[in-house]
This record gives structure tokens, sequence and C-alpha cells, in this order.
């Protein structure tokens, strides 16, 4: 439990500061066109597009999205959204690190910070970048897809990825090789789910930079919870060194 709940605690406190630093600016700056885009506009606009009935999924997700907006709770910019952005990531930080050192026990053998840091790429590679290739990450006024299918496309990719890579990593088969490659590729090849077409209230420019800028958080992150478990881990042990081979 040390291990997991230290990394888990050290990751996401890395992991707030980079989102406070990075990622909300850019969050408050869609907000910003989201709200300036909601209201008049809407009420101007909407009507004729459903009358019309030409409204395709991506512009009903949009017009029930701004129907809502005023009823959504969101924290205070400032001092509230920097307390609840730590403490999101510091629960956060504690269960994927419960999920790495389980896995790392369960694996056995000689951890040192450098294994620990293959643990936390292969984390992320995991549960952030295989499942942005069909999620990327959103910016507020993105269209999506139905969030049940969103969320059961992420946990099969996830489960997909987590299989393909230790079979990668561990199996000698060649045959068991090139069935994790094949189960990685599965979940891209069904797809992910869709919207209906591509809008956002925020400019394309902006989601980009959003989601280079949320991976490259996410990667600290899992690079930092994976090393700081397997040095806790390490001292943890009778005898060991904290640096390993």
């Amino acid at each position: 439990m040390w291990p997991a709940l230290g990394a888990g605690c050290a990751a996401g406190v890395v992991f707030a500061v980079l989102q406070i630093f990075l990622t909300t600016p850019l969050i408050l700056h869609a907000e910003r066109y989201e709200a300036s885009l909601s209201g008049s506009h809407y009420a101007q606009v909407v009507p004729s597009v459903l009358k019309s009935g030409t409204a395709d999924g991506a512009q009903l997700w949009q017009v029930h999205g701004d129907a809502h907006t005023e009823q959504a709770w969101e924290p205070e910019d400032g001092l509230e959204r920097m307390a609840y952005t730590a403490l999101t990531a510091v629960l956060t930080g504690v269960g994927y690190g419960l999920l790495l050192v389980s896995a790392m026990a369960l694996k056995g053998g000689a951890i040192s910070p450098r294994s620990g840091l293959a643990w936390g790429v292969a984390g992320f590679i995991a549960f952030a970048m295989a499942p942005a290739m069909g999620l990327p990450p959103e910016l507020p006024g993105s269209a999506a897809a139905d969030l049940m299918s969103r969320q059961i496309w992420w946990a099969g990719t996830v489960i997909a990825t987590v299989i393909g890579i230790a079979g990668l990593v561990f199996a000698r088969n060649p045959v068991w090789s090139a069935a994790s490659v094949v189960l990685i590729a599965i979940p891209h090849i069904v797809g992910a789910p869709e919207a209906g077409g591509y809008v956002s209230d925020a400019p394309a420019e902006l989601a980009a930079e959003f989601v280079s800028v949320s991976l490259g958080a996410s990667l600290v992150f899992w690079a930092v919870l994976g090393s700081v478990a397997a040095l806790l881990w390490t001292r943890g042990e009778p005898g060991r060194s904290p640096v390993g081979a």
C-alpha cells in the first residue's frame, strides 16, 4: 500500500501542477468560446435547424449541450478550481498507483526505478495513448458520441492494450507476440464511437494544442508514478538498495 499511496500522491501533485499551468488555461479559453456562441446565437439558429429536418447528430448534441449549460455546476475559477483539480489528480494517482503496484507484485522479480519507469510508460500507452487514438482529450464545446458507448470502447481498448503489451514483453512465443499485436489493433480496427459530425466551439488549433499538452502531462504523470512506486518499493524491502539494476 505504501508504494501505491506515496507514488499516487507524488504523481497526482505533479499532474495537478501541469494541469493548472498547461491544460486549465486552454479549457478556460475554450469555455469563453463556448459561452460567446451560446445564448442569443443558438436561440436564433437552433429553431431553424430543427425545423429544416437536416440536423445531424453533432448538431443535436450541441443544441442539447447548450440547453443545459446554465444548469451544470462547475467550480469557481481560481483557488476553488485549483483545489478540485489537485484533489482529483491525487485521487486518480492513488487509484492508478494501486493498479500499477498490484501488477508489479503479480509479475514478481526485481524492481528498480528504471523498471518502474518502464512500467509507467506501459501504463501511459495502455491508459492514455491508445484510447486517445480513437477518443482524444476534448475541450468544452466539442461534439461527442454517446457516453456509454465511449466508456465501453475506452475500457475495451485499455484491456486489449494491457494484455497485448504483456504478451509482447513477457511472451517468448512468436505466435503469442503476433496475437498480441492483433489484439492491440482490434479496438482501432473496430473504431471508436463517432458523434456524427465534427463540431466544436473552439478553434481547431486550440483543440490540437489541448490534445498534445494533455498527452504530454499524462506521460509525465505515468513516468513519475512508475518511478516513485519502484523507488518506495525498493526502500521498503530489508537489505535492498534504493537503486537497483
